[in-house]
């Protein structure tokens, strides 16, 4: 179940009693499937993640059975990182991901419970699910996401400790999978965008290095928008190389996109097949749609290319 975004104008509902409020965690959506002496960690695209966190095997002894919705997180001087976890999403050697590990440790945030003892809880209202969560003794296994009364407060010291922002979640709301709700509201801070790689531009003086990523996003239509192009945030060693390896594959002759792209930004890229999910933080957005000032944040394996849409 999915956040539908708050009108920025009118924000979050401020009524206690109809509404719950909690952080908006900046990390990577988690289904933990724990039965049996076991743990399965599965991404928003069902991809099994497990490897990727061996810190979070403890949560197989956590309980009999019981599925958890909650956020992967790394933290950073005691703020999430997405910077930091970005590095473990397409881990796929154990050896790897426990020296990842060791050097930043992720944490399981948790805010539902979907299932217990074989009982489906999603039917049931979030209040009695929430009041599920708290009576289970997680024995440090995982954190549970702290719930507030007091939508101001909680806004603005959100926004002091430089956090991703504040969800409001209706009471009564059933769990609906795959679906974004408006029993479930999100009020970002920080302008993000998931955004398809359509192309590549290598580097002034090093065409072996990218420099750039031409970016698109779906219209409601199916069709690719022209988003712009993001340079700042690619210097790493680690990004190259995901990129380029994930990007080379993919090489096409023509642009994806249903309109001309400008000839500024069309020269010396290298088209790809639109696949490549990654993140965007930005300013704003220009008239025709471009991103103003997007700096790169991440590759997203967590998402699919159906999954995005305009923030």
């Amino acid at each position: 179940m999915l956040a539908t975004p708050a009108d920025p104008d009118q924000g979050l509902p401020d009524d206690p009693a109809t509404w719950a409020y909690e952080v908006k965690w900046d990390g990577m959506r988690i289904l933990a499937d724990i039965h049996e002496g076991a743990v399965h960690l599965f991404s928003r695209t069902e991809r099994d993640v497990t490897i990727a966190f061996p810190e979070l095997a403890g949560l197989a002894r956590a309980h009999p059975d019981l599925l958890l919705d909650g956020e992967v997180v790394v933290l950073a001087e005691g703020v999430p990182s997405f910077a930091a976890l970005a590095e473990r999403f397409s881990v796929r050697d154990a050896r790897k991901a426990a020296a990842l590990a060791a050097r930043a440790p992720a944490s399981l945030i948790v805010f539902d419970a979907l299932r217990m003892y074989g009982v489906d809880l999603m039917p049931r209202p979030w209040q009695e699910r929430r009041d599920t969560l708290e009576r289970l003794d997680a024995g440090g296994a995982w954190q549970l996401s702290p719930v507030h009364d007091d939508l101001p407060a909680l806004t603005a010291a959100a926004r002091e400790h430089g956090l991703e922002g504040v969800v409001a979640k209706r009471r009564t709301s059933r769990y609906r999978p795959g679906t974004r709700s408006p029993d479930w509201l999100k009020l970002p801070f920080k302008h993000l965008q998931a955004c398809l790689v359509a192309g590549w531009r290598p580097e002034t003086g090093d065409r072996n290095r990218i420099g750039a990523l031409l970016l698109a996003v779906p219209r409601d239509d199916g069709s690719l928008a022209f988003a712009g192009r993001v340079g700042s945030g690619l210097a790493a060693g680690a990004a190259q190389t995901a990129l380029r390896d994930l990007l080379t594959p993919l090489a096409v002759e023509v642009h994806p996109f249903a309109d001309d792209v400008p000839r500024e930004d069309a020269r010396g890229t290298h088209w790809v097949r639109p696949e490549v999910v990654v993140e965007v933080r930005y300013l704003g957005r220009t008239e025709d749609g471009r991103l103003r000032q997007p700096v790169y944040r991440g590759i997203r394996t967590d998402l699919d290319p159906g999954d995005l849409r305009i923030e």
